[in-house]
């Protein structure tokens, strides 16, 4: 069998557990749609995975999961996930028992640590190509059109054999992904939470350099894209303020961009110092669950 990797998104040393920063996570999102040909509401946005995840959904008979997905990229093992896997479970989560379809940041969790463990996914050297392990090459123009047809609803009993439970069926327990991702949901969010707050906190700080004396307005838009990531990818986190997260960020956001500042120093003194306390409390809150994450994968957590 063929075996041959392939780089997307992730670099070497990029463990598919949390995400490195906020623009990491929002540049990803970006390309992720670019590659793929994939809308938005076709792959998931939560940085609990280093990557968007495709999502499932039902198709009628006939019809190819990931049809619109640009036939060169369809090598990647995430348009190949068996059914528990692309699936979510229902869970006995609810008021009294009750119910309810596992939550995306659960499903995420789940879905990295079996690609990892089975080695479609590799640290260092990146995504089995799944294709070329049934002799099929993305980049051959003849095999393309093939994937196409295929895409497209024609047969093609070479690629409808293909099975990644040959990989994933790794464990006598068949649930032990789920008890993992069941146990990490608490402390890999607030993990990433901090991981996120971090790469904020150098992204305002950075936004004016005194030796370059940075205008007014560039340092305003930094700050508002700042408050932009930060009230999407932190907008859960618990505060004992009466503002929700949410809202904190929409009005730093508001002043950056149409606040009454006439200078850098009041900017700096309101919305941009108010940015730097919620993510320096936040980052410091949730940092010694990142330590715990990277202590359990034996490797040195990044530097507070």
């Amino acid at each position: 069998m063929d075996i041959k990797r392939r780089r997307m998104l992730t670099e070497p040393g990029d463990s598919l557990l949390l995400s490195k920063s906020s623009m990491d996570t929002a540049f990803r999102f970006s390309e992720w749609q670019e590659i793929t040909g994939l809308t938005p509401n076709r792959f998931t946005a939560d940085p609990i995975c280093a990557v968007p995840l495709p999502i499932y959904t039902q198709v009628a008979p006939g019809v190819r999961q990931f049809a619109s997905v640009k036939p060169e990229v369809m090598w990647h093992p995430l348009f190949w996930l068996p059914p528990r896997l692309a699936g979510r479970y229902k869970l006995p989560t609810g008021p009294a028992g009750a119910q309810e379809v596992e939550p995306t940041t659960m499903w995420s969790i789940r879905v990295a640590l079996e690609l990892t463990a089975s080695g479609l996914y590799s640290i260092e050297d990146g995504w089995l190509d799944v294709l070329a392990t049934v002799g099929i090459d993305v980049e051959n123009e003849v095999d393309l059109a093939r994937i196409e047809e295929w895409q497209a609803g024609g047969v093609d009993d070479l690629l409808d054999s293909i099975d990644l439970d040959l990989y994933l069926k790794l464990d006598t327990n068949p649930n032990w992904a789920l008890q993992s991702a069941m146990a990490l949901v608490e402390p890999a969010t607030r993990a990433q939470w901090a991981i996120l707050a971090d790469s904020l906190m150098e992204m305002v700080s950075d936004s004016y350099d005194p030796e370059q004396d940075t205008p007014l307005q560039e340092v305003r838009d930094t700050i508002a894209v700042a408050a932009s990531l930060a009230g999407v990818q932190l907008e859960d986190v618990s505060t004992d303020d009466e503002e929700p997260a949410e809202v904190f960020w929409e009005r730093i956001e508001l002043e950056a961009r149409a606040g009454n500042f006439s200078t850098v120093q009041q900017f700096l003194a309101g919305p941009a110092t108010e940015a730097l306390g919620w993510l320096t409390l936040t980052r410091d809150t949730y940092w010694e669950s990142v330590e715990d994450l990277k202590s359990l994968q034996g490797t040195p957590a990044p530097a507070a």
